[in-house]
C-alpha cells in the first residue's frame, strides 16, 4: 500500500499510468492465494491488463516473448530478497505449488485468457477530456482486515477516481459494520451504490453510470442498447428488464433468473436494469455480456435449439 501510495503521487504529478511486471504465472499465484483465502468468482478475473490507472503489459506476452523483450530492451530486473522466503504464502505458492502444476501441464497463459477480455485499452485522443470510469471494485480482503481509518483512505481514493465526494463518518460506519457481518448487502448514498455479495469484492457504482440506466430498444432495426454496448436481437424476441420472478429453461429445469444473477455476482442495482429477452412470453436469454464481456449470455434450451 505504501509503495502504490507513492506511485499514485507520481501519477498525479505527471498525468501517467503505473506499469507493473505481472505476467501469467503471477496470475496463477494470485489466483491460488485468493482461492485459499475463500475468494469467489472474481478471483478468476484478478490482475486485469488495464485497471484504473494500472497497466500490466506483460500479461499480453507469452513466456518466450517476455524473455525476448527483456533481452532486446536491456531492462534490468531487480529481485526482492523476500521473494525466496517461505514465510509468505505467495512465495510458497510460487516455489512449491506452481512447479508441480507446470509439470502436470498447466498453461497459465491459456487460463488467463479464459477469464479476461484481452482487448487492448483504448487511448484517449489528446483533445478529448477523459471521462470518469463507470464503476470501481475494492478488494474485500483489504477492507475486512484493515482498520477503519485505512479503509476510509482506500474508499475515498476509489471515490475520487469516480469523481465522487469522500464518505462521511456516519455512512462509513454503516458500511464497515456491514463488511464486518460478512454477508451480502447493498447501501446507497446520494451519489453511489455500494454493493457486495458474501464472496465478491465491494462494487462502487455511481448513480449516473450507464449500467443503472434503462436499456434503449429500436424495434425496427432490432438494436438493443445498454451500458454503452449494442446488441442485435432476433426479431421474434422482446427485451425486458428486471428478471425478478422470471424463470428460464436450462438443462430441462426451469431456474429463477434472479438466482442465476446472484450466482454470477451481478450487483443488485444492475440486476434491475440488465436486459433479458423474451419470446412468446418465455424468458430465452439473459444478456450478461452487455454487463461484462467476459461473461457468457445465459440461453434457454429452446433458444439454443433455434440458434
Amino acid at each position: 500500500m505504501l509503495r502504490f501510495h507513492d506511485l499514485e503521487k507520481l501519477v498525479r504529478k505527471f498525468d501517467a499510468y503505473i506499469a507493473t511486471g505481472h505476467h501469467s504465472e503471477d496470475y496463477i499465484e494470485t489466483l491460488l492465494v485468493q482461492l485459499i483465502r475463500g475468494g469467489g468468482w472474481n478471483s478468476l478475473r484478478t490482475l486485469g491488463i488495464f485497471e484504473n490507472n494500472r497497466l500490466r503489459p506483460l500479461l499480453l506476452f507469452s513466456e518466450s516473448d517476455r524473455k525476448t523483450a527483456l533481452q532486446i530492451g536491456e531492462w534490468p530486473v531487480f529481485d526482492d530478497e523476500s521473494n525466496d522466503s517461505p514465510k509468505y504464502l505467495r512465495n510458497r505458492m510460487r516455489l512449491e505449488v506452481l512447479p508441480i502444476l507446470l509439470r502436470e501441464g498447466i498453461d497459465p497463459e491459456k487460463i488467463y485468457r479464459n477469464f479476461h477480455d484481452q482487448e487492448l485499452p483504448r487511448v484517449l485522443a489528446n483533445d478529448r477530456k477523459e471521462e470518469a470510469p463507470e464503476l470501481q471494485t475494492v478488494s474485500r480482503q483489504i477492507l475486512e482486515k484493515e482498520s477503519g481509518s485505512v479503509c476510509k483512505q482506500i474508499l475515498d481514493l476509489h471515490l475520487k477516481v469516480l469523481g465522487l465526494h469522500p464518505l462521511n463518518t456516519s455512512f462509513l460506519n454503516d458500511l464497515l459494520n456491514k463488511l464486518d457481518t460478512r454477508v451480502s448487502f447493498s447501501l446507497e448514498n446520494k451519489e453511489a451504490w455500494f454493493w457486495k455479495s458474501v464472496s465478491s469484492d465491494l462494487y462502487i457504482l455511481p448513480k449516473k453510470a450507464d449500467c443503472l440506466n434503462s436499456f434503449q430498444f429500436d424495434p425496427e432495426k432490432s438494436f438493443l442498447r445498454w451500458n454503452g454496448k449494442t446488441k442485435r436481437i432476433p426479431k421474434n424476441c422482446i427485451p425486458t428488464g428486471d428478471g425478478e420472478g422470471e424463470r428460464i429453461l436450462l438443462g430441462g429445469i426451469h431456474r429463477d433468473v434472479s438466482e442465476i444473477l446472484r450466482e454470477k455476482e451481478i450487483p443488485l442495482p444492475v440486476r434491475k436494469m440488465l436486459p433479458i429477452l423474451k419470446r412468446e412470453g418465455k424468458t430465452v436469454l439473459v444478456c450478461l455480456r452487455m454487463w461484462d464481456a467476459r461473461l457468457d449470455d445465459v440461453r434457454s434450451d429452446d433458444f439454443q435449439q433455434d440458434h
